[in-house]
């Protein structure tokens, strides 16, 4: 608000319009969760099964790249008897993978303990 605020100008005021924008940005905030928290529960809910299976077909999915990258070429560089290819798999793979499976596994832990609660409920889709 400094920035944009002129020095001179009432600072009641200014307190007032920060309380303002405060209130904004935490109704933006509560309503984009409830976006997402509804839209995973509509997910959750429709008939069609591989809308359930998505979390896991992207893990399954991604063990499948790293079995491929550290075990199958290795082994068939092994056989050829060449070099190993130098393949890796970049690190928006490894962010992106290893921040769904954590996602999923906390979700899928909670729900086998029984736990509850709006994140749990976030995560799970669960009602």
């Amino acid at each position: 608000m400094d920035k944009f605020w002129p020095p001179e100008a009432d600072p009641n005021k200014k307190i007032e319009v920060q309380l303002e924008i405060q209130r904004m940005m935490e109704t933006r905030e509560s309503a984009v969760v409830e976006a997402q928290k509804s839209i995973i529960v509509s997910e959750m809910s429709q008939g069609d099964n591989f809308t359930k299976r998505a979390r896991p077909t992207i893990v399954y999915a991604g063990l499948a790249f790293i079995f491929l990258v550290h075990v199958i070429l290795p082994m068939i560089a092994f056989f050829k008897e060449t070099p190993i290819p130098t393949v890796s798999l970049p690190e928006q793979f490894w962010w992106a993978w290893g921040g769904v499976c954590s996602i999923w596994v906390i979700g899928r832990s909670a729900e086998k303990r029984g736990t509850s609660g709006s994140m749990i409920s976030a995560i799970t889709g669960s009602k």
